[in-house]
């Protein structure tokens, strides 16, 4: 039971320390990733919608929150949730641009969050659950 705890924590932690290096890289390298994504919007045809275009800067500012909370367990469950979404969102708005290579990366990212979810009875506060209840009696 130890070792699925620990590889919960670990693929939680890696996955929060990928999704902080990427935002920080895009955030320093800021004009070359607006760039980017105009790139991406002269190519797409089903989300060529002006909020979409208009929130799509804000991105690596949510990736850097969202990984900060899986590297430190806070609101592991909505921030798993949260990921879930946005990399649904990123993968079909990439496949809608013919980016194929890049929308298979964030669907891996997107199904590791999916099992982390689905795993998350191997948190720290419910792997001990049964420890702590022990000592409080």
């Amino acid at each position: 039971m130890k070792l699925k705890i620990y590889l919960y924590r670990f693929i939680r932690i890696s996955l929060g320390i990928l999704l902080m290096f990427y935002s920080v890289y895009n955030a320093i390298k800021y004009p070359v990733f607006l760039d980017r994504l105009d790139v991406y919007f002269n190519y797409v045809s089903i989300f060529d919608l002006n909020f979409i275009e208009a929130l799509a800067p804000l991105v690596p500012f949510e990736e850097f929150v969202l990984g900060f909370f899986l590297i430190l367990g806070m609101f592991t469950r909505k921030a798993l949730i949260a990921s879930i979404v946005l990399f649904t969102f990123f993968t079909l708005f990439l496949i809608d641009a013919n980016h194929y290579s890049f929308a298979f990366i964030y669907f891996l990212i997107c199904l590791i969050s999916i099992v982390l979810l689905r795993k998350n009875n191997y948190d720290i506060n419910t792997g001990y659950k049964n420890d702590f209840h022990q000592v409080i009696q």
